[in-house]
């Protein structure tokens, strides 16, 4: 049995106004990142670091990142050690 059904096609301004909804929160969101990355700040932590491994954690590439670092390291001692 077929579908005939059809998937109603948004507008442009329904889809303006969908986009913008979601651009108004990601501001919300990047305004509450700032203000946890200045009380890290404030109390001396390593805020950027701190905001860097949290962006890692969420995208789960904390391990890959390791790795690239393991690499790096190793090939830094190569070349001072040559």
């Amino acid at each position: 049995m077929e579908n005939n059904q059809e998937v109603k096609k948004r507008t442009k301004v329904e889809l303006v106004e969908a986009m913008q909804k979601i651009y108004t929160e990601i501001s919300s969101l990047t305004e509450e990142i700032d203000a946890i990355k200045a009380e890290a700040k404030e109390r001396g932590m390593p805020a950027a670091l701190m905001a860097k491994v949290a962006q890692l954690r969420s995208s789960n590439k904390v391990d890959s990142v390791l790795e690239k670092n393991a690499e790096l390291e190793s090939l830094v001692d190569e070349v001072r050690n040559s």
